[in-house]
Formats: C-alpha cells, structure tokens, sequence
C-alpha cells in the first residue's frame, strides 16, 4: 500500500512538473506573439504614414509632387497596397495563434480540475 501510494504521489509530482513546463512553454509562445502583435502594429502605422504622403504627391497637393513620375508613384502605392495586405494576413495569423493558446491553456486547466476530482476518495464523491 505504500509502494502504491508513494508510486501515486511520484506520478501526481511529475505531472504537475510537465502541466507547469507546458503553461510556460504557451506563456513564452503568448508573449512572442505578442511581441510580434506590436512590431506589426509599428509597421503598419508606418506605412499608413506613408501611404498617406504617397496619396497626397498622387493627388499634387504636396511640395513635392512634381519631383517624381507619376508612374512611379503609381508603382509605389501599388506596392504599399500589398505590404499592408500582407502583414494584415500576417495579424491574422498572429491572432489566431493567440486564441489557440488561449484555448490550450483554458483545456489545460479543465483537464487539472477533472483530475483533483478524479483523485478525490470513492466516498467523499
């Protein structure tokens, strides 16, 4: 009976090990995300800034809208046009990622509280 119990006690030990290895591995993933979340929000903030002057040399109500081709100016919206598509995609995925983090660690803590109920003695249940 001692040998089950301490067998018992050194599983429920190790587990608990691998529950708390799994929640920091989603933490570190959470918080690149994250990271990543505000990089992409910087960036996009930038070309917004960008495109803006962009639409205004389009449009010739800056300074500087006669300095450049207006095909050129043509190619480079065009191109902003994608980057902005692109990382909106990639915010997407990002949000993604971080719901299903969400989700994993909402389960995780389901499944902690279906095994304390599982250990609990046949006669308190």
């Amino acid at each position: 009976a001692k040998r089950a119990l301490r067998r018992r006690r050194k599983l429920e030990k190790e587990t608990k090990q691998l529950i708390k290895q799994e929640e920091l591995k989603r933490l570190h993933k959470a918080q690149a995300v994250q990271r990543q979340l505000e990089e992409l929000e910087e960036r996009q903030r930038a070309l917004e800034i960008f495109g803006v002057k962009l639409e205004r040399e389009l449009r010739g109500e800056s300074a500087d809208s006669g300095t450049k081709d207006e095909t050129q100016m043509l190619h480079e919206w065009f191109e902003l046009v994608l980057e902005k598509n692109k990382l909106m995609r990639y915010e997407s995925e990002l949000l993604i990622i971080a719901q299903e983090l969400e989700l994993e660690d909402h389960q995780s803590r389901l499944e902690q509280k279906l095994r304390e109920k599982m250990a609990i003695d046949g006669k308190s249940k």
